[in-house]
């Protein structure tokens, strides 16, 4: 049982490094790594997430998005309103990703949004820090959010980087 919790959290830190790097491969790369840039100047900086934040969406709010979703006792109707997606089985894959993830260590507390930056008028990239179970430092990783109907929601490419976790490396 610990082996394969182990390798659980093997295939989710190298997942989530891979994906990390392997996001920004399209011509969106730029906008990311700005995006990226002006989070970590501001966090450097020590003007924090309220300078570059959009007004209606601070750590603490996008933290609560995030938390939701990937929380085993969320259910697959809520997580599927916090996500954008036009996918009807949103909800159960992500529930699906939380309870193995979950079992593995990495469990909604592990997720911590340090900064959030404006990517435009209705996106937004946080920085999150994933702290694994299994190593000892925690692993920052951008997550994109997207303002539809009036709330501010997990994007599409963000849903796609946590559940490429879930199938490991490639």
């Amino acid at each position: 049982m610990q082996i394969r919790r182990l390798a659980i959290g093997a295939v989710i830190a190298g997942a989530v490094v891979i994906g990390a790097t392997a996001c920004g491969s399209d011509d969106s790369s730029t906008t990311a790594s700005s995006s990226v840039a002006a989070t970590t100047s501001a966090s450097s900086t020590g003007s924090g997430t309220t300078a570059q934040a959009p007004a209606d969406l601070d750590a603490a709010a996008a933290q609560q998005i995030l938390r939701t979703v990937v929380d085993p006792a969320s259910s697959p109707e809520q997580v599927a309103g916090l996500v954008d997606s036009t996918d009807p089985a949103i909800g159960q894959k992500l529930n699906g990703f939380a309870q193995g993830a979950s079992a593995g260590g990495y469990t909604p507390s592990v997720f911590t949004v340090t900064s959030v930056a404006a990517d435009g008028t209705d996106k937004a990239t946080a920085t999150v820090s994933v702290a694994s179970p299994h190593t000892p430092a925690p692993v920052a990783i951008p997550y994109g959010y997207t303002k539809s109907g009036g709330a501010w929601k997990l994007s599409s490419s963000a849903v796609t980087a946590l559940l490429s976790m879930a199938s490991g490396p490639r």
